[in-house]
């Protein structure tokens, strides 16, 4: 079991960033909650010790995809208004086009979405994102280019 001390560091550092990747797969905040303490959970009572801070990134990443891809295989699922979910994403800058761009980010299919989120939004590496996701670096690439033409087009900001 993991020290109370170090489980407690972990959680305070990375519990947004869980909650994030929940909420993009969930699109709704009850359900990312419910996932997001069902990850640290497991992470309690897991023996997993992290040597570096992108390894416990990488690991919470992971268990947080399978929890969520759990969660939906098993229930039929409704589409969340994007609107609804943007609010509950912790963002400081809420300007307009910033909103703009999140809410086409979270209209995006799952394989799409949680590279661009890794990459852009949370500043994972191409290399780094490609692990997590168990996906080849050459196929990271090509959907976080294909996310960022869909934002382009769907926002006319050329800067996503």
């Amino acid at each position: 079991m993991m020290q109370d001390e170090a489980f407690t560091l972990l959680y305070q550092k990375y519990a947004n960033f869980v909650y994030s990747i929940a909420l993009s797969y969930l699109k709704n905040p009850a359900e990312a909650e419910d996932v997001t303490a069902d990850v640290f959970v497991k992470l309690l009572e897991s023996d997993v010790s992290f040597p570096e801070d992108i390894a416990a990134r990488a690991w919470l990443a992971t268990v947080t995809r399978n929890q969520c891809k759990n969660l939906l295989r098993h229930w039929l699922r409704n589409k969340r208004d994007a609107e609804e979910v943007m609010e509950q994403i912790p963002v400081t800058d809420q300007s307009a086009e910033l909103r703009a761009v999140m809410d086409s980010i979270l209209k995006l299919p799952g394989k799409y979405r949680l590279p661009l989120l890794l990459f852009a939004v949370e500043g994972y590496s191409v290399r780094e994102t490609a692990e997590i996701l168990h996906l080849n670096e050459s196929t990271v690439r090509t959907r976080i280019a294909r996310a960022r033409d869909m934002i382009r087009k769907e926002t006319g900001v050329e800067n996503a």
